[in-house]
């Protein structure tokens, strides 16, 4: 069996249908408010069609940014092998009363409002880490 002894680090870019699948893998994403006092926000979502739900309180930063232009990311790292992927959602927030399913929240307290962002377009990226070549020679050993 041959191994890649060595190989630098790569960066790609990815297609949206890629971004989208990795978007629903992870349960905790970030909301980035912008204005005149910017905000990131984690939250628990779900991808629902064409957009990503999550639900909030109804005095939160989230509910008072009803309407705004919005960023929404996800990400996953490896610490081990240096890897990892960033997926990036452009798109408006709006309140709903749509259908969503069932959105989970870690955060305590009533999340009663129903949020929406619209996924206008999405980006992301991969990073593979390098391979280092091992310090000793391939092969078993007892």
């Amino acid at each position: 069996m041959s191994v890649p002894l060595e190989r630098d680090a790569e960066l790609f870019a990815l297609d949206p249908a890629t971004c989208m699948t990795l978007l629903s893998t992870q349960p905790v994403g970030r909301l980035v408010l912008g204005g005149s006092d910017p905000n990131v926000i984690p939250v628990n979502f779900v991808v629902v069609g064409d957009g990503v739900a999550f639900r909030t309180a109804t005095d939160g930063a989230a509910a008072a940014a009803d309407g705004d232009a919005v960023l929404f990311e996800v990400d996953m790292f490896d610490g081990r092998t240096r890897s990892g992927w960033s997926v990036l959602v452009r798109g408006r927030l709006t309140a709903t009363e749509r259908p969503l399913g069932d959105v989970p929240t870690w955060a305590p307290g009533a999340r009663e409002r129903s949020m929406l962002v619209t996924i206008e377009t999405v980006t992301g990226r991969l990073l593979r880490g390098s391979v280092e070549a091992p310090d000793h020679p391939p092969g078993g050993y007892l």
